[in-house]
């Protein structure tokens, strides 16, 4: 970001703490990071809904797919394992 400003934000040290730790549930590195994705939104016209509630609740379809790529998994019998030893397993393959 060569041609960038910087606004200056006081907050108390509690909020302060509170949002960094908020901003990396979410996945981000930072603060800042955070903002700026939040401000870039805003400015585009975009809405972000970050919010973790509700998260990693499959669709019906996918929840399928996923039994049965688990499925077929235990199946597998591309391996002859248990292996003891890499030298083994890389022998089987």
């Amino acid at each position: 970001m060569s041609d960038s400003s910087t606004i200056h934000v006081p907050l108390e040290p509690k909020v302060r703490k509170q949002f960094t730790a908020k901003a990396k549930q979410l996945g981000f590195d930072s603060a800042q990071a955070y903002l700026r994705v939040m401000i870039k939104a805003a400015v585009d016209g975009r809405r972000i809904d970050l919010e973790i509630d509700g998260w990693g609740e499959p669709s019906d379809a996918a929840a399928e797919r996923l039994n049965r790529a688990a499925e077929d998994a235990k199946k597998s019998t591309n391996l002859s394992g248990p292996f003891t030893s890499v030298d083994d397993f890389m022998k089987d393959l």
